[in-house]
């Protein structure tokens, strides 16, 4: 059974919780967010969804697939499209109604306002969680595998991550350019094996890892799957 609480926009922020998760809750920038990622200015979107539709293709048709933050609803076509239904969550009403904009005939099952490390859903209530574009904003392992073990709880299936490896030409590339500028601030950066230990003691086991160019890109994803209990 699915069930969700809705909430206002700040009503589930702490005065205590990373940037990320204050950036993008006005309207403004919402609105500019979805702007400045229209598929036609991104070349890697045909390839995210190539990798995305592959693991969504182990799904059982018409199953329920949970975008967490669903951001402006960049993942909403690509999961519809696999002949899922599509539940967009985030800690912005603002990137949700932006992701309203998206919904385009059938499969839609809904929005919730919802923290990734709070998902206010039943146990084993969807077939597949999807993270993206949020771990690397995360640098505490605490907050992290907060994130991993809900995903765990409420997928009955598959969880699917993206996150960036410090072990590329991309991340080293981007790190020379902090020192150059004097913002050396540490990242959510984690390794592909890091993830594996994290995802494990979280009940999940990593499956598969892709990449645009493992080593070289800094954008990794990766499929886990539930691990069942004993």
């Amino acid at each position: 059974m699915v069930t969700a609480k809705q909430g206002a926009d700040d009503s589930i922020l702490p005065p205590d919780v990373y940037k990320a998760k204050r950036d993008w809750q006005s309207p403004a920038a919402a609105a500019a967010y979805r702007q400045s990622r229209q598929p036609t200015k991104f070349k890697r979107y045909d390839l995210e969804d190539a990798i995305v539709s592959k693991w969504l293709d182990k799904l059982p048709a018409g199953g329920l697939v949970v975008d967490i933050p669903c951001g402006t609803g960049r993942l909403l076509p690509t999961i519809t499209r696999c002949g899922l239904r599509y539940l967009g969550a985030d800690v912005s009403q603002a990137m949700i109604g932006e992701a309203r904009h998206e919904v385009n005939g059938s499969g839609v099952f809904g929005f919730v306002n919802a923290d990734a490390e709070h998902i206010p859903l039943a146990d084993n209530s969807v077939d597949c969680v999807i993270i993206w574009r949020l771990l690397h904003h995360i640098r505490e392992p605490r907050v992290r595998q907060a994130m991993l073990r809900e995903a765990a709880r409420v997928s009955r299936q598959e969880v699917i991550v993206s996150f960036h490896h410090p072990l590329s030409f991309t991340s080293i590339r981007k790190a020379c350019q902090r020192r150059l500028t004097g913002k050396n601030q540490g990242t959510g950066a984690i390794t592909h094996w890091r993830l594996q230990r994290e995802a494990q003691a979280c009940g999940l086991r990593l499956i598969e890892t892709r990449s645009f160019k493992k080593y070289v890109s800094i954008n990794w994803f990766a499929c886990l799957v539930k691990i069942p209990a004993a």
